[in-house]
């Protein structure tokens, strides 16, 4: 049975979370499904202290000794994160750090990835007489800034020799205006 991993950046459960969660919708029975939140684990930060450099195993007894087990054992993967000052959230940022060993090890090479991010500031935004966003305005900024996050994790993912088959951006907190986008990532995935 051909296993699909997606794990959630995102503290709380919503926008990133129903992302993921649409993505997923594409996959019938005959997939096993996980959605990790990295919120409910204990992840420690990579302390640099190089043990995974020749035994290809973290030093650190946490909670991503079970995640490293789980990706390894999945054939494909869906990362999503919020963004947080034009990058991932910290506790994705800890999860990619942890994922040193893999650097070393290759054995994620040749899996496959989806990458699904939102952001732009949703409180925040004043629009004009069109709903047009002023902050955004001819810029493009809140787009930027969440292909910003996704470029982190897609440059993760390049180092671990994992393919990245698409990408989503959601903005301004409305990831269900995305749903043909997610499911069509769903599907490339499959």
């Amino acid at each position: 049975m051909v296993k699909i991993l997606a794990v959630s950046g995102s503290p709380r459960d919503r926008t990133t979370n129903y992302m993921l969660r649409k993505v997923l919708e594409v996959f019938g029975d005959e997939y096993q499904k996980e959605i990790v939140l990295l919120k409910d684990k204990k992840i420690e930060a990579c302390q640099n202290c190089k043990g995974c450099h020749r035994s290809f195993k973290c030093t650190i007894a946490d909670d991503m000794q079970e995640i490293h087990k789980k990706l390894l054992e999945a054939d494909i993967f869906i990362f999503g994160s919020p963004t947080y000052f034009d990058n991932v959230s910290g506790i994705m940022k800890n999860f990619m750090d942890r994922c040193l060993p893999f650097y070393f090890s290759e054995e994620l090479k040749g899996k496959k990835v989806g990458l699904v991010s939102i952001g732009g500031f949703k409180e925040l935004i004043e629009k004009d007489e069109k709903g047009n966003c002023l902050w955004c305005g001819e810029t493009g900024n809140c787009k930027r800034t969440v292909e910003r996050c996704l470029n982190s994790m897609e440059y993760f993912c390049n180092l671990l020799g994992v393919e990245v088959i698409g990408k989503v951006v959601a903005i301004h907190g409305s990831p269900e205006l995305k749903d043909g986008e997610l499911l069509e990532l769903g599907k490339k995935l499959r």
